[in-house]
């Protein structure tokens, strides 16, 4: 056998592959390997002294003018509303007392930091700014501290019954309230609940009433709260 024949069969038993890729230079622009700062960007782009001189330029400009290259200022706008407080409950009770009580009388009246205060067992008259109203007076039972929803419980005896009734200590229809006559002994308890029985019941408090506005009277007191000299202008100017 001959050495071309051999060869021949060595060539058909080999499987033949593709053809290698022809190696083609590199066009121009295109990068070596992918850069991971801009420094080797710049670099490999060859622009880097081009952006150091115009930084340079820029930097020189402004130092000699820098009222022609100063920074855009950024516009900032306001919020369309006010942000909520912490706790909104507290914000409105707060702004509703402002609304209803904006001397704070009534509040320091019934405080517990004050010491003059109005307690448990005093006696105390609510006039209302309706004159077709009457003033009601009583034992002040209880008082119920919730904000805007306080109310003091006054006890009194009309045509020998008791009688109780709550009031509102910041509604509008209070003109005002009055402290006729304070307790001696203070109460050791918050709530006057045991007065409802016969035997520690104070009755009808009528009498203390009158004998307080005979001495306010005559000390130049104004009982209806300044509601008196409107009227008594009318009729002169009638």
């Amino acid at each position: 056998m001959s050495l071309r024949t051999s060869l021949s069969r060595f060539r058909d038993v080999i499987p033949v592959g593709p053809k290698p890729a022809i190696i083609r230079p590199r066009p121009p622009g295109v990068l070596a390997t992918t850069p991971k700062t801009l420094d080797q960007l710049l670099v490999q782009l060859g622009t880097r002294n081009i952006v150091k001189e115009k930084k340079e330029k820029e930097r020189e400009a402004r130092e000699k003018e820098p009222w022609k290259t100063a920074p855009k200022k950024i516009k900032i706008y306001r919020p369309p509303c006010p942000a909520p407080p912490n706790s909104v409950l507290s914000h409105f009770t707060t702004t509703q007392l402002k609304l209803l009580d904006p001397k704070g009388l009534r509040q320091r009246l019934f405080s517990r930091n004050n010491k003059d205060s109005i307690l448990p067992g005093d006696i105390l008259q609510i006039r209302f700014k309706d004159s077709n109203t009457e003033p009601f007076a009583g034992v002040l039972i209880n008082i119920r501290r919730r904000g805007l929803d306080t109310a003091i419980l006054l006890r009194n005896h009309l045509t020998r019954v008791g009688v109780e009734l709550w009031y509102k200590l910041y509604s509008p229809k209070i003109a005002g309230i009055d402290l006729v006559e304070r307790k001696e002994r203070r109460a050791r308890r918050a709530k006057l609940y045991y007065m409802r029985q016969p035997k520690h019941d104070k009755g009808s408090v009528e009498g203390v009433v009158t004998r307080w506005k005979k001495n306010r009277m005559l000390f130049g007191g104004d009982l209806d709260g300044g509601e008196a000299k409107k009227k008594g202008k009318k009729v002169a100017k009638k």
